[in-house]
This record gives C-alpha cells, sequence and structure tokens, in this order.
C-alpha cells in the first residue's frame, strides 16, 4: 500500500493561476482554471497523476473536494464514486460495518474532454 498526500495551500503570488489559464499536466491531460480557489483539486491531479503512473491494482481517492456532494447529501453521509461496482460495494459493506454513512453516486458518462477547475 503506498499513501500519496496531496497537499496545498492557498496563497497568492506573482506565480498564481488567474482564471483562464490552461495547465498541462505531465501526462497530457490539460485543466483550465474556472475557479482560483481549486488548489486542492489541481494538487490532488497531480498526486492520482503519480500514483496511476505505477500501475496500481485500484487507487482510493479519500478526497474532501467536492462540495457538490454536500449539497447533494447533507451533512450526514459521505460520497462515493467508483466505476467498479465490485470495490464499491466491498467499500459500502465495509463503511456499514463501520457506521460510516456512505451513499453511491454515479460517476459514469463523464466525457473525455479537459476538465474545467
Amino acid at each position: 500500500m503506498k499513501l500519496f498526500l496531496c497537499c496545498a495551500d492557498n496563497l497568492i503570488s506573482g506565480n498564481a493561476f488567474k482564471l483562464g489559464d490552461i495547465i498541462t499536466y505531465r501526462n497530457g491531460k490539460k485543466v483550465e482554471v474556472m475557479n482560483t480557489d481549486a488548489e486542492g483539486r489541481l494538487v490532488l491531479a497531480d498526486g492520482l497523476i503519480d500514483a496511476s503512473a505505477q500501475k496500481p491494482e485500484m487507487i482510493i481517492d479519500a478526497a474532501t473536494l467536492t462540495g457538490a456532494a454536500k449539497t447533494a447529501l447533507g451533512n450526514d453521509y459521505h460520497a462515493l464514486f467508483s466505476f467498479d461496482d465490485a470495490l464499491a460495494g466491498r467499500l459500502l459493506a465495509s463503511a456499514s460495518q463501520e457506521n460510516e454513512p456512505f451513499w453511491r453516486l454515479p460517476a459514469g458518462g463523464i466525457p473525455p474532454q479537459p476538465a474545467a477547475v
């Protein structure tokens, strides 16, 4: 098991990203900065790219970045997204045993285009 800690601090400088900036990651994927308060998402992408490059059997992302999940589920449930039904089932069963309320949200149908951050 490897743990990738993707940490960021939202500070201002002359090198800060601006709205409309395009960032090209090491894997060639590009994102357009649509929100300058998205440093966590930008750094998380770096960590996921690093983890993916190591060809793992699975990646579990436990980031707490998605305010939309809180809007959808409220304060009582954690959001779970997975493309792997079997893995999602195991995670939900484990969470239930530990009395951790998770709710699976759909992750399919995401178009292969640059992500707006």
